[in-house]
């Protein structure tokens, strides 16, 4: 009988690892590597989870401007701080653990911990996927059960259903979906991508489209009259607010 261990040196997570594979005979490698990663999985995702309610705090009470890197500078913008402190390699990657987050942080503590609980054991990716459908539609029983049957591609298909929007990946016009997701990706937080994620919602109603490109052009001519006469009046009364003509030269007699 094989006795499954818990790491004697926390500090040295390899040596843990190293002692629970001696255990097993070379015709019983493949076994034994797959519950050494599954129990690593298991130690690990509860505190990725955990991480993604600690960085929505951070970032609902703008903490990141008040904190410094190890070498004492400032960070110089909040995806900047994401992007190292939870060590992504990407911004939108960080919306998606905020997201989470900010989710988790709509329940009750007691609630909470169940969920956190379940989130993982789905993952982290899969509960970056559902986590707007348990946020906007709750029952995150159902959908923390379809997580654990469900591919990640089901899984969003399934998500974009619920909320009544396309599956990601896929859309009629690959140039829209792709200038919308740059747009949000050169956001600089999360309230500016929700604020261009509801300029893109309501822009579909008026503009009868979901292409992004075209929804951006019609509310550029909705706003452009309006800013040149606000630039006109800006530069006639702010910029230049003495300038005049003079008067017509009287005619000689």
């Amino acid at each position: 009988m094989i006795t499954v261990s818990r790491p004697t040196s926390p500090c040295d997570p390899a040596s843990s690892v190293a002692q629970f594979l001696a255990q097993f005979s070379l015709t019983n490698r493949a076994e034994a590597l797959d519950l050494a990663l599954r129990a690593l999985r298991a130690r690990v995702e509860p505190d990725r989870i955990l991480a993604c309610e600690l960085a929505w705090e951070i970032h609902q009470r703008g903490y990141w401007s008040q904190l410094r890197r190890p070498d004492g500078s400032a960070y110089d913008s909040e995806e900047t701080y994401f992007r190292e402190a939870l060590g992504l390699a990407s911004w939108r990657t960080a919306y998606k653990r905020l997201a989470i987050g900010r989710m988790l942080t709509s329940f009750g503590e007691a609630e909470r911990a169940l969920l956190r609980a379940g989130l993982a054991d789905v993952g982290v990716a899969k509960a970056s996927i559902v986590a707007p459908a348990v946020e906007r539609l709750g029952q995150w029983h159902t959908w923390l059960t379809w997580a654990m049957q469900l591919s990640a591609v089901a899984l969003q298909a399934k998500v974009s259903e619920a909320l009544q929007a396309l599956p990601r990946g896929v859309e009629l016009s690959p140039p829209g979906t792709r200038f919308r997701q740059t747009v949000l990706a050169a956001m600089p937080d999360i309230e500016a991508m929700e604020l261009v994620e509801r300029f893109f919602e309501v822009g579909a109603l008026v503009a009868g489209t979901d292409h992004a490109v075209a929804i951006f052009l019609a509310g550029c001519r909705e706003a452009l009259s309006e800013w040149e006469g606000q630039a006109t009046e800006l530069f006639r009364h702010v910029i230049h607010p003495n300038r005049w003509t003079a008067p017509p030269a009287e005619p000689t007699p």
